[in-house]
C-alpha cells in the first residue's frame, strides 16, 4: 500500500467532520460502520500494523469504500480532538468528496483540473 502525503488543510477538514459528527474512530466502530454500509471513506494511519492495513483494505474493497493511508496516529487523533487514532471512517459523502479532492490535489499538484496555477 502506498502512503500519501497530506497537507494541513486535509487535517482541518477532518476537524470539521468531527465537529459535524461525521467521523467514527477506533477499529471496532469503524469496521461496524463499513459493514453496515454507512462508511463513505476509510482513513488509516501510516503507522498502522500490516494486519490492520490488510484487514481494512480487504473490507473496504469488498464494501466498495475508498481508503487513504496517511498521517501518524498522533496527527489523525489531534485532527479530531482525540488521542492517537489508527483508523477513521467518514460517514458523509460531501466530506468524503472534499477530503478526496484535497488528497488528489496534493498527490497530483495543481487545481481540480490538474493544472498548476501560475505564481
Amino acid at each position: 500500500m502506498k502512503v500519501n502525503p497530506i497537507g494541513e488543510s486535509f487535517f482541518s477538514l477532518l476537524g470539521l467532520c468531527q465537529k459535524a459528527g461525521k467521523v467514527v474512530s477506533g477499529s471496532v466502530l469503524c469496521e461496524k460502520n463499513i459493514r453496515s454500509g454507512k462508511a463513505r471513506l476509510v482513513i488509516i494511519s501510516s503507522e498502522a500494523s500490516g494486519a490492520t492495513i490488510e484487514n481494512f483494505s480487504s473490507l473496504s474493497h469488498a464494501c466498495q469504500v475508498p481508503m487513504i493511508i496517511t498521517g501518524t496516529r498522533e496527527r489523525l487523533g489531534r485532527a479530531i480532538g482525540k488521542y492517537n487514532r489508527t483508523v477513521l471512517v467518514i460517514l458523509d459523502r460531501s466530506f468524503r468528496d472534499m477530503l478526496l479532492k484535497e488528497q488528489n490535489e496534493i498527490r497530483h499538484g495543481g487545481d481540480e483540473n490538474g493544472k498548476n496555477q501560475s505564481v
